[in-house]
């Protein structure tokens, strides 16, 4: 399988994305993380959505054909000219970890095909294709595809895939008190929006 149109669109991006755009990409994953820490578990969901949407809209401003794609596959986040897709993945505790590359549910290998691009704190936006790991970086788990750390400590190496942000860690679990929880902003903005208002003032204290 070939990952060149996928390459030349990181390579794009690399190469003509402005200052002031980075800037403003790096500001909306901070702010993502101050508002829904992803030490709360369901927060992690929301927060990978918004910054697949966040990278959509960054390739979108170099001027590449990019569409939100994950509401209808589940091998990419991301879809370019020609049926390419790209998948978004992000690690946010600091430097390369093991990354899941893709959830499973039952029994059976499946291969990692899709170019991702790993959005990693301390790092930026990382471009990585199942033609850069050996298989003995990706493990098949009971529940989905993991790439090692090694392998992504590899793939950094080179500084061709590399777009280099100063992308923050997520907060640590001391502040997760002053995060928001996604279900619960969402549950609280739909009673405002309907005007609900014996809801509202029944509304939990806490959760």
């Amino acid at each position: 399988m070939s990952y060149n149109s996928e390459r030349r669109a990181f390579a794009h991006l690399k190469d003509n994305c402005p200052q002031a755009v980075s800037d403003e990409y790096v500001q909306a994953i901070k702010t993502v993380l101050e508002r829904y820490n992803t030490t709360i578990y369901e927060n992690r969901f929301v927060t990978g959505g918004a910054v697949e949407i966040f990278t959509c809209a960054l390739l979108r401003s170099v001027g590449l054909d990019c569409t939100l794609y994950a509401a209808q596959e589940k091998s990419g986040d991301l879809l370019l000219p020609g049926g390419k897709q790209l998948s978004v993945k992000c690690t946010f505790t600091g430097g390369a970890t093991d990354i899941k590359l893709m959830n499973q549910l039952g029994s059976g290998e499946r291969p990692w095909q899709t170019a991702t691009l790993f959005i990693v704190s301390e790092v930026g936006i990382v471009y990585g294709d199942p033609d850069m790991a050996d298989e003995d970086n990706i493990q098949q788990t009971s529940d989905g595809v993991v790439l090692k750390r090694r392998a992504l400590v590899q793939i950094i190496s080179n500084p061709a895939n590399v777009f280099s942000l100063r992308l923050p860690r997520k907060p640590s679990s001391q502040v997760t008190g002053f995060s928001q929880k996604a279900s619960t902003a969402v549950a609280k903005q739909i009673l405002f929006d309907m005007d609900l208002k014996r809801l509202q003032e029944a509304f939990p204290a806490t959760g």
